[in-house]
């Protein structure tokens, strides 16, 4: 299964649909993310980061240099960051938390390896020291 990458988000659905359709009129196949979501409340759209506009990751400087061509992009965005994207890679798999988005799952592994230290400290603390 192809890899999926945001290459730009929108505020308004029709904004998407309109980069789509120029995608698609130029051979790569798109997926728009979010879009019924901001379409219940427009107030949405900023809160989960906008319409996303995906492409397979193979695809991705192809479809990134197109819009900025066509103007659909002003200028030049950052590239995904490479450790996150490994990142992302590595956690997606995991049961119960792959499916959730790559804050969510840096936080909860995070967490867990705090818990996990603070579990070993405590129990080095209670270890009878020799006399």
């Amino acid at each position: 299964m192809d890899n999926w990458i945001t290459v730009i988000s929108f505020i308004y659905p029709h904004e998407a649909h309109l980069a789509k359709g120029k995608l698609e009129s130029e051979g790569f196949e798109v997926v728009i993310k979010d879009e019924l979501t901001v379409q219940v409340n427009n107030f949405y759209s900023n809160a989960i980061g906008g319409v996303k506009l995906l492409v397979k990751e193979a695809d991705y400087e192809n479809a990134l240099q197109l819009l900025i061509e066509s103007g659909y992009i002003k200028e030049k965005i950052r590239e995904p960051n490479k450790v996150f994207m490994q990142f992302d890679k590595l956690t997606s798999k995991l049961p119960l938390i792959g499916k959730s988005i790559i804050e969510l799952r840096i936080i909860i592994l995070v967490a867990l390896i705090l818990i996990i230290l603070s579990f070993l400290l405590y129990f080095l603390l209670l270890l009878p020291t020799p006399k």
